[in-house]
């Protein structure tokens, strides 16, 4: 598994991985994918960059309640005033300030209230991260709904597809064996580790130790590590809320009805420029 500065790995299609966010590389994968999938992976990715905080805190359920209960709560995080989110994750961020903080219920409804169809919500990330030529377009694709990659579409998924499968298969065993190549893939991959059927992120802990100390050569990977300390924070608990949180989104799809529906005022052609 490469995932390093050589230049035929940087000329490949599984390069990608490591400039693409979540949301956009399970669209190349499976163009079909929910709503709702497409929200958690964004959703976790802007937990990953510390842009938006997750963790358990000790509410009234409203001014008058008695008691205390435990709630799923967003937050900010230290690096939400100089993110600049692509158009897609401004659902999940022009809700919140600094000052402010959701339970996540709420805050969940209140990102797919704002959403207009499935279908306008695919189009943002294809243009947020410049996907267009990896998709069918043109009226009748508009029309209809029909969300397909293209030739130049399948060429990338059956890389980035094979390459995260060969991840998957050995994910465990390098976490085990090769400590210091699991946490350069690991960071390599960003967000993308949400594609991962295998890693767990209890194994993370394993990791805690090769992480580098300050150097003039190591600063450009002390940046990536400033999501990394966040999976394994026993204080955030990311780990032990992760299945809930998606059991959330979830629940509250069920509120909503996403067919997938046109934008038939939309752009026909995905003539986002």
């Amino acid at each position: 598994m490469q995932f390093n500065s050589n230049q035929k790995f940087k000329n490949s299609n599984a390069y990608r991985l490591s400039e693409l966010k979540p949301a956009g590389t399970k669209l190349i994968l499976d163009p079909k994918t929910e709503l709702t999938e497409l929200l958690k992976l964004t959703f976790f990715d802007l937990t990953l960059k510390q842009v938006l905080i997750i963790k358990k805190a000790q509410l009234k359920s409203h001014p008058r309640d008695p008691y205390l209960r435990e709630y799923i709560v967003v937050e900010t995080g230290k690096n939400f005033t100089k993110y600049k989110p692509s158009s897609f994750e401004k659902y999940f961020t022009d809700l919140i300030d600094e000052d402010s903080y959701f339970k996540l219920i709420p805050y969940l409804r209140a990102i797919f209230k704002n959403i207009p169809s499935e279908y306008s919500h695919k189009k943002e990330i294809v243009r947020g991260l410049k996907l267009k030529s990896y998709f069918n377009s043109g009226f009748i694709s508009s029309i209809f709904s029909l969300f397909k990659i293209n030739f130049k579409g399948k060429k990338l998924k059956k890389e980035l597809q094979e390459y995260l499968d060969e991840v998957d298969q050995n994910i465990v065993t390098l976490i085990e064996n090769e400590p210091k190549k699991a946490l350069q893939l690991i960071l390599f991959l960003q967000g993308n580790i949400f594609l991962l059927k295998n890693l767990k992120f209890e194994l993370l802990e394993k990791l805690k130790s090769f992480l580098p100390t300050q150097s003039k050569d190591e600063d450009d990977l002390l940046n990536d590590l400033l999501w990394f300390d966040y999976i394994y924070d026993p204080e955030l608990s990311f780990s032990d809320l992760f299945s809930d949180i998606s059991e959330m989104f979830d629940s509250v799809d069920n509120y909503f009805d996403f067919d997938g529906g046109g934008d038939l005022g939309g752009d026909y052609d995905f003539d986002f420029d």
